[in-house]
């Protein structure tokens, strides 16, 4: 194990969610028990309840355990057979040498949970395009969707709408708002042009929704050149898990529609079941009808990598056409395939757990929202909570919730808050003492302000 000193001289060589020479960050993680989790810390051992990590797990425990068991045998077959300079099918291959076997069974179990299309049933020719982490597929997805609209249109020019405020991969490659520099100071024009998003009351108040429609509806004749539409049904950490109201959003993608552009739903946080509606997609659950959606990297349980976009129809339109989104081990990989599968298998069976013990969250942090320091967003297992006290920071957050020995997704830009994101399988009695703590942290960060 890694002493405080040589943790502290390892953390300042890492440049990665911290600033550059920073020798603290949360820590070395030493071991893991479900929701527990063990981490040096400065000096100091340190016991918490993990509660976050952003939605790049979803299984824990014996059901890891069981997802990975194919991988792990798959594994140990082909090492067996090299050593023996024996043939074995790869563990990864260069896809442009080929795709591993094992897709084959991953798209078939895919198939049983896609959003219903936009257009006629029946067509059955969707498609996907495999990455590696989910701001890659944003990207793939855009570019397909662009293809089509090039079709549908005489007009060969296409922008992108996006929130705007929206996160979707590093700011300095990905799409999303505030788009920034890809180094200081250099140009960037991506193409993006934000649309307005509504305000937290209009999911309860009918007038505040029709005067959202009519300020969407001005935007859509201002930008015609709007050709594609990234939606995030269930923000994730650029508006603290905040949800569109299901009706409006439905009807949102119906104008897009109208206006002849296509629409991609960014579910790389919120899908995968998380969202508590008992569906693999939020976007079938709430009947979006959109163009396209994504995935990311709990698909293969995040300990592999693989991401990807699904579109939804416009396969034989697009034959023969060539989409340039790729990577050299993008859909590379067996092991990934093979875990993915077994997460398609056994992740129904926990669907409703999402929303059961989700409840606890409004339960127990309920009770803590105000008009002038904190609210609480969310369903299922993606919470969100921002804190509104200008005086609190980070660096408050942080401390408070290693006193507290809990540990949330904290979230710093562009608002101060964390997130709620824990396995499906996480325990209910740790699950609950985890959200306890995080009301202590809330009650004295609003104590110490």
């Amino acid at each position: 194990m890694a002493d405080g000193s040589a943790s502290r001289i390892a953390l300042k060589r890492l440049a990665a969610r911290k600033t550059v020479g920073d020798s603290e960050g949360p820590g070395f993680v030493l071991s893991r028990h479900g929701a527990k989790l063990r981490r040096l810390h400065g000096d100091e051992v340190e016991d918490t309840l993990l509660l976050g990590g952003a939605c790049s797990e979803v299984f824990s425990g014996p059901r890891l355990a069981q997802v990975l068991r194919p991988a792990l045998e798959h594994q140990r077959r082909t090492i067996e057979a090299l050593e023996k300079d024996d043939a074995a099918e790869p563990l990864s291959i260069h896809t442009s040498a080929g795709v591993p076997a094992a897709l084959s069974s991953f798209l078939q179990c895919l198939e049983k949970h896609l959003p219903k299309s936009p257009v006629a049933d029946g067509k059955n020719d969707w498609f996907v395009n495999l990455q590696v982490e989910g701001a890659t597929a944003v990207w793939a997805g855009v570019e397909a969707l662009a293809h089509l609209r090039q079709l549908a249109s005489d007009d060969k020019e296409c922008f992108l709408g996006v929130a705007e405020a929206s996160y979707h991969g590093p700011m300095t490659t990905a799409l999303g708002q505030p788009a920034l520099p890809r180094w200081p100071n250099a140009p960037r024009s991506s193409g993006q042009v934000s649309y307005p998003v509504p305000p937290h009351s209009a999911a309860t108040d009918f007038k505040v929704r029709e005067a959202y429609l009519q300020q969407f509806d001005a935007f859509l004749a201002a930008n015609p050149q709007v050709g594609v539409f990234l939606f995030e049904p269930q923000w994730g950490s650029s508006r603290l898990a905040r949800m569109w109201p299901p009706e409006l959003l439905r009807e949102v993608i119906a104008r897009c529609h109208a206006a002849g552009a296509f629409v991609l739903c960014d579910e790389v946080m919120c899908g995968l079941g998380r969202h508590g509606q008992k569906t693999l997609f939020l976007s079938a659950a709430w009947d979006l009808r959109c163009d396209a959606v994504t995935f990311g990297k709990s698909m293969a349980s995040g300990v592999f990598p693989l991401s990807g976009v699904v579109i939804l129809h416009g396969g034989n339109a697009l034959a023969g056409a060539k989409l340039v989104q790729g990577h050299t081990y993008a859909g590379a990989s067996t092991l990934a395939y093979l875990t993915a599968t077994e997460i398609l298998k056994t992740l129904p069976h926990w669907f409703g757990r999402a929303n059961t013990l989700g409840c606890m969250v409004r339960e127990i942090l309920g009770p803590c929202e105000d008009d002038e320091f904190f609210r609480l967003y969310g369903q299922g297992f993606l919470w969100g909570g921002e804190f509104f006290n200008s005086k609190v920071v980070l660096k408050d957050v942080e401390e408070a919730c290693h006193k507290k020995k809990v540990w949330p997704y904290i979230v710093a830009s562009p608002h101060l808050g964390f997130m709620i994101t824990p396995p499906m399988d996480i325990d209910q009695e740790d699950f609950r003492q985890g959200l306890e703590r995080l009301k202590d942290v809330i009650i004295m960060l609003r104590e110490k302000k």
